[in-house]
């Protein structure tokens, strides 16, 4: 008995030797977390950089209420730079619901593939109904501060401290601004309230007003992610892990994955 008892005690461990190594393996590296961010970082920033080209000079960018005049903008006569924009920003969000699947899995994996659905249903949704002008504008409020995430995040993995405190201070303000303040009392306000003055019966109202509110329900959601981020800064705490991200190493894997290879050894 005593035998038997040694024998099935040593395959247990085996397995559990096994079973831990195995998650050290399927757990993401730095180095591919650090190459998403760079890839998000550069989209980004190029999206925000030729948006601002593209709505700086447009009267509507800067009085909504100028979005609904000429409503329904007419396929043909959008402007080659707007159409463009449309299809950077579709094609990436089209592009993400599909390497979501492959990149790193976080804690909100499907909170950002709701974002990315209800992303894809307003810009294919506004194309389709002449709504490029608000469309527009709904895109070009995120880049900022999806970008200036992207660079903190990167600072992290570098482990420039001093960087990634720096960026994400100014990463939280932007988004405040444009997703908490801009987005609900401007943007969403001109899609609920203006337009339906502008436009009476308008049939896509309560559809495309959904799904802003989705979106803004979402922002409301992350910025709590924010809030405790600044909380762990003001106590002294570097940003060292996305609160998002799973932990690149199981919680068994420190010490004991030194004592597995002991062990084989």
């Amino acid at each position: 008995k005593a035998v038997v008892s040694t024998q099935s005690t040593g395959a247990v461990r085996d397995v559990e030797v096994w079973i831990r190594r195995r998650q050290r393996e399927l757990m993401p590296s730095k180095l591919n977390k650090f190459k998403e961010t760079l890839w998000k970082l550069f989209f980004y920033t190029v999206a925000f950089s030729y948006g601002v080209s593209v709505l700086w000079n447009e009267p509507f960018t800067w009085k909504t209420a100028l979005v609904w005049v000429g409503y329904p903008d007419l396929t043909w006569a959008v402007k080659k730079s707007l159409y463009y924009y449309y299809l950077m920003k579709g094609s990436f969000y089209l592009s993400l619901m599909f390497s979501q699947f492959m990149d790193t899995k976080r804690k909100d994996f499907w909170e950002m593939f709701l974002h990315h659905i209800a992303s894809l249903i307003l810009i294919g949704g506004s194309w389709l109904g002449g709504c490029y002008k608000i469309g527009a504008l709904v895109m070009s409020v995120h880049d900022i501060s999806d970008a200036l995430l992207g660079a903190a995040k990167a600072c992290v993995y570098i482990k420039f401290t001093l960087g990634s405190n720096v960026t994400f201070a100014f990463f939280a303000a932007t988004f405040f601004v444009g997703r908490l303040v801009i987005f609900p009392f401007n943007i969403l306000f001109c899609a609920m309230f203006e337009g339906s003055a502008a436009i009476k019966n308008w049939p896509a109202l309560v559809p495309y007003s959904t799904f802003l509110i989705i979106l803004q329900i979402l922002h409301i959601y992350w910025f709590t992610f924010i809030v405790k981020l600044f909380i762990r800064i003001a106590t002294g705490d570097d940003i060292d892990k996305d609160n998002r991200s799973d932990d690149e190493t199981p919680p068994s894997s420190g010490a004991e994955a030194e004592k597995d290879n002991k062990k084989d050894n």
